[in-house]
């Protein structure tokens, strides 16, 4: 038996462990006038009377996401299945209930036998029901012709025009086309561009913009003196330099996690971890490194599942690439299924075109779009193409057996290579046979409790459903030998694709006409023809990374060109809408459009066009003449300073402290906390997160610290002794997911929504709630109490001061050393006098090192430190 049958074959030992299988689609149907009368008389009734209190829309109560007041809601069925399948007395759920097998319905009392009798013939004869939602025909306030003339007359819906750079009056200034473009602007507003920069900044501006790292002292003397030499190859060296290092994807990928929404837990109410969305995170930082090309990027993620493959490695990438569609917040909450799918689908939609396209299709879900001339129909024909998706995210036999806390479920994708989690659990064939021992004596007293007559309600409270869907939760995620299979997020295509419908206010119990799946009119030239027999999210893919959509090329230049100089040209980077704003530099951002495009979709090529350019390199000094005329700097007369983000942040103290390690880490921490629910920013139960992160000794430690605190006060109650230590114990989970102990790269820290390590959150990481095109950067007082008082800003600086005093015992030589470390240049006459009299002062009454590891602090907790000028 392979992998594949092998687990089939354990979810079709639980489905018939716990009674439940799937319903099939209601076919339309011709009702007669006694099927009508026998279902008015007999059967809607009792559903009023009975039901409708807990089990309908119109009061607002729907337990177990289950609702019964129109045929079609009542077949789908809620948390544990389909209420009605036709026919089938075995599969109606809502039979179960009234004759108190499945479940007690009404609770508390039996329906009538002669009641009982009727919703068994209704069944029988095919449960007919004329309750069908009547469809409204929406008509929308955008026509034909104002989409039309939105293509013709709004920048962003016209495809971008190549053009020639524009000729200037010092033409000794360009180094590049790029500059050209530029200076004309500056030209034509009478401002002049300032000076470039000092060698020493602009080398610190090419690390921190391409890795994420600050140069060392090596590469600091190397660089200068290359740049006496010849500054335009100096600059050109360094930055093929830091494109081929690995660190660029990891600096460059973050970039693209924040837009893409990526976290590692569904977020909400109900906040399960993600432990396989790791591979995703792995997958877009080697796409950066190889510098796929970014049309190919797109469709891998959008339609990876759908893409040829010669290989099964090349699947399995193509696979986990569609884990963009996957990673989103989900209300898993949520109780009625057909709400939950919507606001899934709602979610992809969202990203996928604010992403790619910088435009929010998702605004038309409930109304024509206010200020775009995107009618409501656009937006559920893109629906349709996700709606005939199947969305897969959660734990791989969690389609069974709902846990209490997730109502909505979903399993993962097998993968077609041998590369599992590196965390899940290996069996041996003594412990695999223990297991299908224990699976089959839950079978065997299955099977005789069913012999003595026990129904289904009797029966999950003789057998622990939990334990035994644990049971065959272990035994689903490996093979045959007790071997972890390997499993990624992502999505697949329905069996059976279909159209959407529009509905009235967005309300998924009024639905409106049926709407052909396609793409929003005004960024398509011609309506493609989408196949029957497939969800055409791979027609999808291709239209968006085509050379021929107006608006993909344009968006990512503008986010690469954000990156590196501070703000897009475009400087509402997902709004390329009515409501953003429009381009400070149209030609140039057209120039650079046609430029990657043409470049073979590389973003290698336009990185590096753009930091060659003169204008990257400009200082950012302030000149009060330009600041009148152009305050905001959106001509670019200066370098904007940036406020490095927390990952550069926490990686740069960790590089110069001389702890880095820049082995990438296999998974997650997530992935080894494993399907957890997260709670007040701790994985799961306490203890158990205690014993899935840090075994027996992590408890020990914490109860020590309990102990500590305890001894010596007799007079505390064993419920404040226990209260006390409980408290211990989260304290010490929530450091270690604050992973003050880690030292590798940020960003393989577990982002997990709601939960973000301190480092990270305090100093303005991206919201993984939402798509994040470019970050706030603020400077408050919780950032500077961070830096003075964090166990890990402390720890840094120790060793950073522990590493100089190695380098050197002069105090001047270890001032020196210390800014070169930590801002790139060495120290003026002026702050080598006041390091030495801080040093003079504070060594009265600290060692030598303390007083060190007092100035490293002091430097980390400065305004140069942090910000790029």
């Amino acid at each position: 038996m392979n992998a594949r049958s092998h687990y089939a074959a354990v979810l079709i030992v639980l489905a018939l462990a716990v009674g439940r299988s799937d319903a099939a689609e209601a076919p339309g149907e011709e009702l007669t006038t006694e099927q009508i009368n026998f279902f008015e008389s007999k059967i809607r009734p009792v559903l009023v009377r009975e039901c409708y209190s807990c089990h309908s829309n119109k009061t607002g109560s729907i337990r177990g996401g289950l609702r019964l007041d129109t045929r079609d809601v009542m077949r789908e069925g809620g948390d544990s299945g389909p209420a009605i399948v036709p026919g089938s007395l075995d599969e109606s759920l809502i039979y179960g209930a009234i004759t108190h097998q499945d479940f007690v319905m009404p609770p508390k009392r039996k329906l009538p036998q002669k009641v009982i009798d009727d919703f068994r013939t209704w069944i029988e004869m095919g449960a007919p029901d004329p309750r069908v939602t009547t469809i409204a025909e929406i008509k929308s306030s955008i026509s034909e012709e104002d989409i039309q003339q939105a293509k013709k007359t709004f920048w962003a819906y016209q495809p971008p025009q190549a053009s020639t750079p524009p000729n200037v009056e010092d033409t000794t200034w360009p180094k590049t086309e790029i500059d050209q473009f530029i200076l004309a602007k500056l030209e034509q507003a009478n401002i002049e561009p300032t000076e470039d920069t000092e060698v020493t900044k602009l080398l610190r501006r090419l690390h921190f913009d391409l890795v994420g790292l600050p140069p060392s002292p090596p590469q600091i003397a190397q660089f200068t003196k290359a740049w006496n030499k010849d500054s335009e190859q100096a600059v050109a060296d360094v930055v093929d330099e830091l494109l081929a290092s690995g660190q660029y994807g990891e600096r460059w990928g973050r970039h693209w996690l924040d837009v893409v929404r990526f976290a590692e837990s569904t977020g909400n109410a109900v906040n399960m971890t993600f432990p396989h969305a790791w591979r995703y995170r792995d997958y877009v930082i080697d796409s950066f490194n190889a510098d796929k090309p970014f049309d190919r990027f797109i469709q891998e993620q959008l339609a990876g599942d759908l893409l040829p493959a010669e290989t099964d490695e090349t699947w399995a990438k193509n696979l986990i690439a569609t884990g963009f569609l996957a990673v989103g917040t989900k209300n898993i909450n949520e109780q009625a299924r057909a709400q939950f799918t919507a606001d899934v689908v709602d979610e992809q939609i969202d990203a996928t075109t604010r992403v790619f396209l910088g435009t929010s299709v998702a605004c038309a879900r409930c109304h024509d779009h206010k200020f775009d001339a995107i009618p409501q129909s656009d937006y559920y024909a893109m629906a349709g193409i996700f709606g005939s998706t199947d969305t897969y995210f959660g734990n791989p036999s969690s389609n069974l057996i709902r846990r209490p806390q997730a109502r909505q479920a979903s399993s993962l994708i097998l993968l077609p290579v041998e590369d599992p989690n590196p965390y899940d659990k290996r069996y041996t064939p003594e412990e695999l046979d223990d297991l299908r021992g224990e699976v089959a004596n839950k079978q065997r007293q299955l099977f005789e409790l069913r012999q003595q007559g026990a129904n289904n309600a009797q029966l999950r409270r003789l057998i622990n459903v939990i334990q035994m869907s644990q049971l065959v939760d272990k035994l689903a995620v490996v093979d045959e030998k007790g071997n972890p299979l390997s499993y990624c997020m992502g999505v697949q295509d329905t069996q059976a694709p279909r159209d959407a419908r529009i509905l009235v206010r967005g309300e998924i119990d009024e639905p409106g006409q049926t709407v052909e799946r396609g793409f929003p009119q005004v960024l398509s030239n011609s309506q493609t023809s989408l196949p029957s027999d497939a969800s055409g999210r791979l027609q999808m893919a291709q239209w968006i990374a085509s050379d021929k959509n107006p608006l993909t090329a344009r968006v990512m230049v503008n986010r690469i060109w954000q990156h590196l100089l501070g703000h897009g040209l475009v400087r509402s980077p997902d709004n390329f809408g009515v409501t953003g704003q429009p381009p400070t530099h149209p030609e140039l951002l057209d120039h650079l459009a046609t430029e990657f495009v043409n470049s073979g979709w590389s973003v290698k090529h336009m990185v590096r066009a753009i930091m060659t350019s003169r204008v990257y390199r400009l200082a950012s000094t302030y000149d009060e003449h330009s600041h009148n005329l152009d305050p905001e700097n959106t001509l670019l007369w200066r370098a904007n300073p940036r406020r490095l983000d927390a990952e550069a942040i926490r990686d740069t103290m960790l590089a110069i402290s001389g702890e880095l390690d820049l082995q990438r880490p296999r998974g997650s921490e997530v992935a080894k906390a494993g399907y957890v629910r997260v709670q007040n920013g701790v994985l799961g139960n306490v203890r158990d997160a205690v014993q899935r992160i840090g075994g027996r000794e992590l408890i020990a430690t914490a109860m020590n610290a309990r102990n500590a605190q305890t001894r010596g006060n007799r007079n505390m109650s064993r419920a404040e002794r226990r209260a006390l230590g409980r408290e211990a114990v989260i304290n010490k989970v929530t450091s270690l997911l604050d992973m003050e102990e880690a030292v590798y790269r940020s960003v393989y820290l577990p982002i997990v929504r709601d939960a973000t390590p301190r480092s990270l959150h305090v100093f303005d990481f991206a919201d993984s709630n939402a798509v994040v095109g470019a970050r706030d950067a603020s400077n408050t007082a919780d950032q500077a109490l961070y830096l003075m008082n964090n166990p890990f800003v402390i720890q840094q600086s120790e060793a950073l001061a522990e590493r100089i005093e190695k380098m050197s015992s002069r105090p001047n030589r270890q001032i020196e050393i210390a800014f070169l470390f930590a801002y790139g240049r060495r120290p003026t006459a002026g702050e080598q006098v006041a390091a030495n009299s801080f040093i003079d002062d504070f060594s009265k009454s600290k060692t030598r090192q303390e007083t060190l590891a007092a100035l490293c602090q002091s430097l980390f907790a400065s305004a140069e430190f942090r910000y790029v000028y």
